[in-house]
C-alpha cells in the first residue's frame, strides 16, 4: 500500500525563484496598471469635459452672433419701413407715383443696399399684391413676389419677419427679411423687403468661430435642412436625412428645395437626426457625421432665441483624444518594459540572500503605496547593494520630480483659478449691464462696476459723436472723475494719439509702462497711474468709442488681462449700441404718438362743435340730449384712458362707472353708467363688459365720423363738378359768365355774386 501524498506538495510545485519572480511581477505591475488605467480614465473624462465647455461654449457664441445678426437686421428694417418716403410714395396712386417722390424712395433703397454688407441682394418696395413696385436691382421691377415665403408672413405679422433659407431662382439660396409699411392711419400700403445672399449667414459663422479645419458647424432650422456649413458649402439646402412626402412638397412649394428628387436633397445621417430631436434636453452627444475621418463625432448644440434654427458645433472625438490614445501607447510599453526588467531582476535576485530580498520588497512595497521617503537599507557592496543602491537613487528623482510636478501644478492652477476669476467678473459685469437700456445709466455703470469689480485705478468711456469727428468723455470712475467730466475732455478722431488711432484701426493699445510712453501723453490728474489699455468698442466693422482703463501699483495688468477685457468690450459695445437704437426708436415713437393725438383731439373738438348737443342720456325709457356737466377733476382723471367709479351722495344716491372713450390714445368722449344702489358694488366682470362696449363704441363714432366727412367730400366734388360741367358747355364769354354767376350762386345760397373782367369793359352781376 502506497501512502498518502500529502496535498500541499502538488500545489507547491513551483520554485522559490519562481514563486519569488511571480510575486515580484504580481506586486509591481498590478499597482502600476491600475495607476495607469486610473490616469487614462481620468484624462479621458477630463478631455471629455473639456471638450463638452469648449463646444457648448462655441455653439452658444455662434448662436448668439446669429441672434444678434437676425435681431439687429429686424430692428434695421424695422426703422426702415417708417421713412417718410417710403409711406409718401406708397400712397400715392398708381398714376402720381412717377415723379420726384419715386425718385427719391428709389435713391434710399439704392443707398440702403449700398449700405457696406456685400451680401445684400436688393432692398424693394412692395405692394399689398406683391407687386413690386420698385427695387435696387432694375430688373426684379414689376415683378410679382406673393408666390414667395415671405409674402405670407409679413402680411399676418405686425412685426419685422425673417424667413429660412429659400431660392429666389434655380440656384441662388437667398435669406429675406421683411416688415409691413403702415401710413399714419395705421393701414397696411406695402412691404419694405431685403434680400440677402444665405452666405450671410456663413459669414457671421466664419466671425464667430474664425479659421479653423477640424470643426464643423452647421446651421439647420426646425426641418434640420442645412442653412449654413462651414466645411460643405454643397451640402447647404440639404436635409439631414430624407424628409417625409408632405414636408418634401411643402418645402417644394416654399422654395425650400429645388424641384428635384427627393434623395439628391438630403443626406442619411439617421443617427444625427434623432439625436437633434432630443437636443433641447441632451444639448451633448456624440454620432457619426464625418464619413472621412474614422470614429464618431462629438455635437454640441445651441438653440436661437430670434428663430426656431439650431446651431450644430461638433469635432471629431479622436481628434480631442489624441492624448488619451498615446497615452495608452506609452502605457502599454512602460507596463511591457517593466514586466521585463522586473523579470531579470528578480530572477538575479532569487539566486541572493531571502534577507535582502525581503527588505528591498518591503521597500519597493512602501513606495508602490505613496512613501517616497522609504529607502532601502544597503548592506553589501554586490548586485543586491548596487540594485539597493539603484532602487534609492530612483526612488530620490521620482520624489523630486513629483515635487517639480506638484509646484508646476500648482503655478498653473493658481493661474487657471485667476484667469477663471476675471472671466467670471467680466461675465457678471456683462450681464449686470446688458439689461439697462438708457445709454447714460449704462455707461456709469459700467464704469462703476468694472473700477469696483477688476480693482482699477481708472475706468472711462469715449463715445463718438454723430458726425464722426470727436469722441468725447461720456462716463468715469475713479478719484478724479468728476473732474474730468466737467472739463468736457474730448479728441478728435483723426489725431495722431494712440486713442485716435485706436479708434480708426479698430486695436487695442496697451501700455505696461504709461510713465515710459512717449506715445500716451500723461495725464495729471490721475497720478498712480502705472498701465494703461485703450480698447475699442467695436461692432459691425464700426468703432463707436473706447474704454480706456487705467491700472495703479499692485494690480497685475498685461496682455492676458488685456485680451480678457476685450470681451468685455465687446459685450460692452453691443450694449451701448442696444441703448443708442432704444433711445432713437422711443423718441421716434413718442414723437409719432404727440402728433398723433395731438391731431385726432383737433379733429374730434371740430367735430363736436358742430353739434348742437354734444351728449345724450338713455334712462331705460326714451333718449335725451344733455349738456356736458363732468367736472375737470373728473375729466383730468379720464385722460388716463382707464375706467373711474363715482359715487355721488344726493338725495337720490347713486353711484357711476365712467368708462372713456378713446380713439389713437386720445380721449374723445364718456359713457356714464348709473346704479341707484349706492352700496352697488361694479365687478371686474361688468367693467369689463362695459369697457369693451365703450372700445366698440368709440370705433363705431369714429367710423361715423369718418362716414359723414367721406359723404361732405363727396357732396362738395359732385357739385364743383356739376358747376364746371355747366360753365364748360358756355361757348362765350356772356354765357360763360353768365353760367359762371348762376352756379356760384347755386351753390353758395343767397349771396350777390359779383364777376368782373375789367372794370373798364365788361361786368356781370346778379343779386
Amino acid at each position: 500500500m502506497e501512502p498518502a501524498q500529502n496535498p500541499r506538495v502538488g500545489r507547491n510545485s513551483l520554485t522559490l525563484q519562481t514563486r519569488l519572480v511571480l510575486f515580484v511581477l504580481f506586486i509591481s505591475l498590478v499597482p502600476l496598471i491600475l495607476i495607469a488605467t486610473r490616469d487614462i480614465l481620468q484624462t479621458r473624462q477630463a478631455l471629455t469635459n473639456g471638450a463638452e465647455i469648449s463646444l457648448k461654449s462655441n455653439a452658444l457664441q455662434t448662436a448668439n452672433s446669429l441672434d444678434n445678426f437676425i435681431q439687429a437686421t429686424l430692428d434695421s428694417v424695422d426703422i426702415e419701413s417708417q421713412f417718410v418716403d417710403f409711406k409718401t410714395y406708397l400712397t400715392l396712386s398708381i398714376y402720381s407715383r412717377p415723379g420726384p417722390t419715386e425718385t427719391r424712395a428709389l435713391d434710399l433703397l439704392n443707398k440702403l443696399s449700398q449700405k457696406g454688407d456685400e451680401n445684400i441682394i436688393s432692398y424693394a418696395l412692395i405692394d399689398t399684391n406683391g407687386n413690386v413696385l420698385l427695387d435696387s436691382v432694375s430688373s426684379n421691377i414689376r415683378k410679382n413676389e406673393s408666390s414667395e415665403a415671405y409674402f405670407p408672413q409679413v402680411q399676418f405679422n405686425n412685426q419685422p419677419i425673417v424667413t429660412a433659407v429659400t431660392y429666389s431662382d434655380n440656384s441662388t439660396p437667398t435669406l429675406t427679411f421683411a416688415n409691413k409699411v403702415i401710413d399714419d392711419r395705421g393701414g397696411f400700403i406695402g412691404i419694405l423687403r431685403v434680400k440677402y445672399k444665405s452666405a450671410v449667414l456663413q459669414d457671421v459663422i466664419s466671425k464667430s468661430v474664425g479659421p479653423t479645419t477640424d470643426t464643423l458647424i452647421l446651421l439647420l432650422d426646425e426641418f434640420h435642412i442645412r442653412m449654413a456649413d462651414s466645411q460643405n458649402p454643397s451640402l447647404i439646402q440639404k436635409s439631414i436625412t430624407p424628409l417625409n412626402q408632405v414636408d418634401y412638397l411643402l418645402a417644394i412649394d416654399t422654395k425650400r428645395f429645388l424641384d428635384i428628387p427627393r434623395e439628391k436633397q438630403s443626406t442619411n445621417f439617421v443617427e444625427f437626426d434623432n439625436a437633434l430631436d432630443t437636443a433641447e434636453e441632451k444639448p451633448f452627444f456624440r454620432v457619426d457625421i464625418t464619413p472621412n475621418i474614422p470614429g464618431d463625432d462629438t455635437v454640441a448644440v445651441a438653440l436661437l432665441k430670434t428663430k426656431p434654427w439650431t446651431v450644430a458645433y461638433t469635432r471629431p472625438t479622436s481628434i480631442f483624444l489624441a492624448d488619451v490614445q498615446q497615452q495608452i501607447r506609452t502605457n502599454i510599453i512602460l507596463v511591457i518594459s517593466t514586466s521585463i526588467f522586473i523579470t531579470l531582476l528578480a530572477a538575479l535576485v532569487a539566486r541572493s540572500l531571502a534577507g535582502p530580498i525581503i527588505s528591498l520588497t518591503n521597500t519597493a512595497n512602501s513606495i508602490s503605496q505613496g512613501d517616497l521617503s522609504a529607502r532601502a537599507e544597503v548592506r553589501t557592496s554586490d548586485e543586491i547593494g548596487i540594485l539597493a543602491s539603484a532602487f534609492n537613487s530612483m526612488t530620490s528623482q521620482l520624489q523630486t520630480t513629483l515635487a517639480g510636478l506638484e509646484e508646476r501644478i500648482g503655478e498653473r492652477t493658481k493661474d487657471l483659478q485667476k484667469s477663471n476669476l476675471e472671466l467670471e467678473t467680466i461675465a457678471e459685469v456683462a450681464r449686470e449691464i446688458s439689461i439697462i437700456r438708457d445709454l447714460d445709466t449704462l455707461l456709469k455703470v459700467s464704469t462703476n462696476l468694472i473700477r469696483e469689480r477688476l480693482n482699477y485705478y481708472h475706468v472711462g468711456i469715449f463715445i463718438v459723436d454723430d458726425r464722426n469727428e470727436y469722441a468725447h468723455l461720456q462716463a468715469a470712475s475713479g478719484i478724479a472723475s468728476e473732474q474730468m467730466l466737467s472739463q468736457n475732455i474730448k479728441f478728435r478722431i483723426d489725431g495722431m494719439d494712440p486713442l485716435a488711432t485706436a479708434l480708426r484701426s479698430g486695436n487695442v493699445y496697451f501700455s505696461p509702462d504709461a510713465g515710459k510712453d512717449k506715445f500716451l501723453p500723461r495725464n495729471p490728474l490721475l497720478p498712480d497711474t502705472v498701465s494703461e489699455a485703450l480698447l475699442p468698442l467695436h461692432i459691425r466693422n464700426i468703432t463707436i468709442g473706447a474704454l480706456d482703463i487705467h491700472a495703479g501699483a499692485g494690480v497685475p495688468f498685461g496682455e492676458r488681462e488685456t485680451n480678457t477685457l476685450r470681451l468685455l468690450a465687446d459685450q460692452m459695445a453691443a450694449a451701448v449700441e442696444n441703448a443708442q437704437l432704444v433711445r432713437q426708436v422711443e423718441g421716434t415713437l413718442r414723437e409719432l404718438t404727440n402728433a398723433s393725438r395731438s391731431q385726432t383731439r383737433q379733429i374730434w373738438k371740430a367735430a363736436i362743435n358742430q353739434k348742437e348737443r354734444p351728449g345724450y342720456e338713455y334712462d331705460g325709457l326714451r333718449i335725451k340730449p344733455v349738456p356736458q356737466n363732468l367736472s375737470k377733476d373728473l375729466l383730468r382723471q379720464l385722460e388716463s384712458g382707464k375706467p373711474i367709479i363715482v359715487t355721488r351722495e344726493t338725495g337720490d344716491a347713486n353711484n357711476s362707472l365712467l368708462l372713456p372713450l378713446t380713439v389713437l390714445n386720445q380721449v374723445i368722449g364718456v359713457i356714464g353708467l348709473e346704479n341707484e344702489d349706492p352700496n352697488h358694488i361694479w365687478s371686474e366682470n361688468d367693467i369689463a363688459i362695459a369697457q369693451a362696449a365703450a372700445n366698440r363704441a368709440s370705433l363705431t363714432l369714429e367710423n361715423a365720423r369718418l362716414l359723414e366727412e367721406s359723404q361732405r367730400r363727396a357732396t362738395k366734388e359732385r357739385a364743383i363738378s356739376d358747376a364746371t360741367s355747366r360753365i364748360g358747355s358756355a361757348v362765350n364769354m356772356e354765357n360763360i359768365l353768365l353760367a359762371t354767376a348762376e352756379e356760384l350762386e347755386r351753390i353758395l345760397g343767397d349771396s350777390e355774386l359779383i364777376l368782373q373782367i375789367n372794370t373798364s369793359t365788361t361786368s356781370s352781376k346778379k343779386d
